[in-house]
């Protein structure tokens, strides 16, 4: 196995020979700066600017220091550089790195070169890892040192087929300037751009393909529907290799221009710590309703003064935002109640980025559950199991599918699996089950196979019976799933855990539930565990928790 010490000799040579190319007069030809992708105007803009506050414009900050726009770019350019001149024309280029300014240094680089980004966690396991970047048939990737020993198996069984580049060689790199760099390399907005893999919990992760068009579409819907502003200061706390963390927070935030103020990982402490204690310019704060739920657990822990601190300087931010899970109307309201943030949720997933979200400019007009109303560009309907489109007739229940230059390109290599997620006249299937009310607000009730329980002739909503159930005070988390039963069909069981020093009995809850849902969707087993299955992002693995009932 490669030590990091040889791993980074075998890379020195490369990058000093790189190094002497961009100092050579007779390599100016070769030279090309960033490529014309809208992606980058707001960093081109401060970089170029004649004012120099602009060009002092801060684009990331992390635990290492404040980087601007301007750096951004030319570290981008490096990344470009050490990858070859040739323009990968969406080759697949993946990447290890820790949620840090390099992050988007390298992510940028490869789009600058003409490749699809693969982005890799340090949570990932070696089996997936190896997965993402065979599957990707990614033939190089960009790893930071402190991650080699993640990669360095994998790579060694895939026998050197995949091309190792260190990151902090690549920084190392001669700065340029822009009149140094050339022309700006063309490249296409259909090529491939991003790969973001399914959770898999269906079966095998599936590879969505994003172009540069189709993400354009989601960051510039983002941007109109939120009020983004260069302004605006993020505070980033989510994983890097899913949606949510990097085109929802990360693209959008530096799209607009705004500054993004990256954590390692979230931290509760810290966040708190942060948003009370620092600066008060934290403008954004996006997590999932795990985090939240964890912000609130630690707030009740403070003092009294210490609580009024937290209000005061959360309710400064101008949004809170939770998504990639369903929010619990508890989380909601103790959140507005203990902040006076009224929580912004929105819908999406990986295949279309967000297709809907709640009014981000009038706080007042989020209503607790729903997840609002289709982004600019987009359209939405819902269809029933017969083929009817119910999207206008409140409160009736449908495949929620979409439509707009949002949508993903295709799941990779695999043509059949994407036609087939596509109606014929080309609208989107979801997988998710919604209604629609008579304000034109979208509710989820969950994913057609396992939050839609079918009981004695009953379509229950798994999320709408978890959402009562986080109402008992004991309950601190909770997953509903459908039990096969040869009398019901399917009866509803429940996985709970509770705050310590509590318990909970099948009667107990049932005596609970009797006066606050019909008796067709109390629940009819009960599991109390340590901890819910989860995936990397906070979703509850359904398919785990149903495995709970057979032991």
């Amino acid at each position: 196995m490669l030590g990091r010490a040889l791993f980074r000799s075998q890379y020195a040579l490369a990058a000093k020979s790189r190094g002497q190319q961009l100092s050579s007069a007779s390599h100016k030809t070769a030279r090309r700066s960033l490529a014309n992708l809208a992606m980058f105007a707001a960093a081109k803009k401060f970089s170029l600017s004649a004012a120099p506050s602009e060009r002092a414009k801060v684009a990331i900050v992390d635990d290492s220091g404040s980087y601007t726009y301007a750096q951004l770019l030319s570290d981008a350019y490096k990344v470009r550089t050490a990858l070859g001149s040739k323009d990968h024309k969406g080759a697949s280029i993946a990447m290890l790195m820790p949620n840090s300014y390099e992050y988007a240094a390298v992510q940028w680089g490869i789009w600058a070169a003409g490749g699809a980004v693969v982005p890799l966690s340090p949570m990932h396991p070696e089996r997936e890892l190896e997965y993402f970047i065979t599957n990707a048939e990614a033939r190089q990737i960009i790893c930071h040192p402190s991650l080699l020993k993640n990669i360095q198996p994998v790579l060694d069984r895939l026998g050197g087929s995949v091309e190792l580049l260190s990151s902090d060689v690549i920084m190392a790199l001669a700065d340029t300037t822009p009149s140094d760099r050339g022309a700006d390399a063309e490249i296409s907005a259909d090529q491939s751009a991003l790969f973001i893999y399914t959770s898999g919990t269906t079966g095998k992760p599936k590879g969505v393909v994003h172009t540069h068009a189709t993400i354009g579409a989601q960051v510039g819907a983002l941007y109109d529907a939120w009020g983004w502003t260069s302004s605006d200061r993020l505070l980033h706390v989510l994983p890097l290799h899913h949606v949510h963390g990097i085109v929802v927070a990360l693209c959008s935030a530096l799209w607009a221009g705004a500054t993004t103020e990256m954590m390692p990982k979230f931290d509760k402490s810290r966040v708190w710590s942060r948003v009370i204690d620092g600066p008060q310019d934290i403008s954004i704060l996006m997590g999932v309703p795990t985090m939240y739920a964890r912000l609130l657990s630690a707030l009740e822990d403070m003092s009294p003064a210490r609580q009024s601190a937290a209000r005061d300087s959360m309710g400064k931010l101008r949004l809170t935002i939770s998504g990639s899970a369903a929010l619990p109307a508890s989380v909601f309201k103790k959140w507005q109640q203990a902040t006076g943030q009224a929580m912004l949720e929105r819908y999406g997933m990986s295949e279309i980025g967000m297709a809907l979200s709640n009014d981000a400019l009038n706080p007042a007009a989020r209503k607790m559950g729903a997840v609002g109303k289709p982004l600019p560009g987009v359209e939405v309907r819902l269809v029933d199991g017969e083929g009817v489109n119910v999207t206008d007739t409140p409160g009736a229940s449908g495949m929620i599918q979409v439509k707009g230059p949002n949508v993903f390109h295709e799941y990779y290599n695999l043509p059949e699996k994407t036609a087939k997620e596509f109606t014929t006249d080309g609208w989107f299937i979801t997988g998710d089950i919604g209604t629609r009310d008579a304000d034109g607000l979208y509710y989820i009730m969950g994913r057609e196979s396992v939050d839609i329980i079918k009981s004695g002739g009953f379509k229950l909503s798994a999320l709408e019976i978890e959402r009562e159930l986080l109402e008992l005070p004991i309950i601190t988390d909770v997953a509903v799933v459908g039990i096969p039963s040869e009398e019901w069909g399917e009866i509803v069981a429940a996985a709970v855990t509770l705050r310590p020093g509590t318990s909970l009995d099948i009667a107990g809850l049932k005596e609970w539930c009797h006066n606050r849902m019909a008796n067709y969707k109390s629940p009819k087993l009960l599991r109390v565990v340590d901890a819910l299955p989860r995936n990397l992002m906070g979703k509850l693995d359904k398919k785990a928790v149903k495995s709970l009932f057979s032991k």
